[in-house]
């Protein structure tokens, strides 16, 4: 059952941001001051100043496609934040296709690193917190991350604890998010195809179906195993998450009584991966999408005609949150296409943080970057768009208009900190944060956000469950495996690796929730 946030709880991020723009004051004494949610806190000012600080480098890793212009970029970052935290930063940009696999070998092996995107979707932010990879940040956050914690809602961190601790700042943005797709304008124009009023998978056919025969050099529909078509947007199918995207345990958002099931042996599911099985059969996706990570350059290149599921608010030929989406990458224009009411869930709560490695020598200094990463307009919007004059120019004080191919645009804000402190686009509309503001104050929120789950009791079944998970998640929700054949399959080999007792953990812990917070 879903619920609307109480409009009581007032949002006072901007005047928060743009009242406090530097890191460090020169204050000994503890003041009181209101987070977000208007409660009082003691904010801990009696931090060392810059000269009593040894210089120290930090080791940064991020999901990004290649940027020409990194090295500059670096510099420039460090001229700005070594005269405030006596520190640099070593960026370490990974192709978003293969950043799994470099942080899941880093962390495994213990490589030293200090600060890493991490998330519910990619670099398993609850599994590595879980397991320890990743500093309890919650003392670190209140001594030198006062202007970060203030930025976002309390509910909102509450959805990224893990055992009653944070792990990683949350890189806020809009979390309320509708899920629909996203369609070539050029194309839609052609093939008369009537996005508006789409309504259903099957609404969809018609034009998978004209560009499949009438543009040789498109592919119908992306896909991606980082954004799969399932997992990738529980709410499309009436479902929350419980801890990460792919373990099995979903709720329906519609169930009063908030039973735990497996979500791969739903009907949803099953209707889904019947439907991308005739689908890839006509040609729709790519032959390898199940195993390929690497999209970028195709995206880049416009070479997908429809996107799905993607992340928007409205119903628009540009969403103002989005900074222009796949604008931005491919250079067309896009239609942008809801099945969904905005909502906010503890898998979007959680989807875009930054942690400190349980490796770093210096989590202290660390936490003092990711304060002025999130409360430093200088800071953020370099790490976003670039040095002013070479990446974009200054339209008024709080809009800029980019240069193409400028040798850097990662066009991924959710990547770098808080995006209110961010300016303006040629692509954003002049009320694009107050909009943003009263999405995230009106939409409606998760039955279950705020809970996470501990994965201790059962981590062995988990990490048996997500091999099985790996080997047949994409093949079905692709096409490319027989549904018939390999969902019984695929369930049986979840039942022998432990799934039953996964979804009874999670039963009891979210009924011990629910009881300690009059759910």
């Amino acid at each position: 059952m879903l619920r609307k946030r109480e409009s009581k709880c007032p949002v006072l991020i901007l005047a928060i941001l743009f009242a406090a723009v530097s890191l460090i004051s020169g204050c000994d004494s503890n003041k009181p001051t209101k987070d977000i949610s208007g409660t009082d806190q003691v904010l801990v000012t009696d931090r060392p100043s810059q000269k009593d600080l040894p210089q120290v480098e930090l080791v940064y890793y991020f999901p990004s496609p290649p940027q020409k212009d990194l090295q500059a970029i670096n510099e420039e970052l460090n001229r700005l934040i070594k005269p405030k935290i006596n520190a640099t930063v070593k960026l370490n940009m990974i192709d978003l296709g293969n950043y799994d696999q470099k942080m899941d070998l880093m962390i495994a092996s213990g490589e030293p690193f200090d600060l890493a995107f991490t998330s519910t979707w990619i670099n398993n932010y609850f599994q590595n917190a879980s397991k320890g990879a990743y500093v309890a940040i919650d003392e670190l956050l209140d001594k030198y991350g006062t202007k970060t914690k203030a930025g976002v809602p309390a509910n909102i961190w509450n959805a990224a604890k893990v055992n009653g601790k944070l792990y990683g700042v949350i890189n806020y943005q809009v979390m309320a998010t509708s899920y629909g797709f996203d369609v070539q304008k050029e194309l839609a124009d052609k093939y008369h195809f009537d996005w508006k009023n789409v309504k259903t998978f099957e609404d969809l056919e018609p034009f998978l179906n004209a560009v499949k025969k009438g543009e040789t050099n498109k592919i119908p529909l992306e896909y991606s195993t980082t954004g799969d078509i399932f997992v990738g947007a529980a709410p499309l199918y009436g479902f929350d998450i419980i801890g990460d995207q792919k373990l099995p345990g979903w709720v329906r958002l519609n169930d009063k009584d908030l039973k735990v099931i497996d979500q791969y042996d739903s009907p949803e599911f099953k209707k889904l991966i019947v439907q991308t099985r005739k689908w890839y059969e006509k040609g729709y996706f790519r032959k390898d999408a199940a195993t390929t990570k690497e999209i970028a350059a195709d995206r880049k290149a416009a070479r997908y005609a429809m996107a799905m599921p993607a992340y928007q608010t409205l119903d628009s030929t540009e969403d103002p949150f989005s900074s222009g989406g796949l604008k931005a990458i491919t250079g067309v224009e896009w239609y942008r296409k809801r099945f969904t009411k905005p909502i906010i869930t503890t898998d979007r709560a959680a989807a875009t943080i930054t942690a400190i490695s349980s490796t770093s020598n210096n989590p202290e200094r660390a936490m003092m970057f990711l304060e002025l990463m999130n409360s430093d307009p200088q800071i953020a919007n370099l790490l976003n768009f670039g040095i002013e004059g070479k990446q974009y120019k200054k339209i008024s004080d709080t809009r800029i208009e980019r240069i193409k191919d400028s040798g850097y645009d990662p066009n991924f804000p959710w990547v770098f900190g808080n995006n209110l402190i961010l300016w303006k686009t040629e692509n954003d509309t002049s009320n694009k944060d107050e909009m943003w503001n009263q999405l995230n104050k009106n939409s409606d929120l998760s039955p279950i956000l705020g809970f996470t789950f501990d994965t201790e009791a059962v981590k062995s079944e988990v990490a048996q469950c997500q091999v099985v998970i790996d080997q047949y998640l994409s093949a079905l929700t692709t096409g490319t495996a027989d549904p018939d054949k390999f969902q019984p399959e695929f369930i049986g080999k979840l039942k022998k690796s432990g799934v039953d007792k996964i979804i009874a953990e999670k039963q009891k812990q979210l009924d011990e929730w629910r009881k300690v917070n009059g759910k």
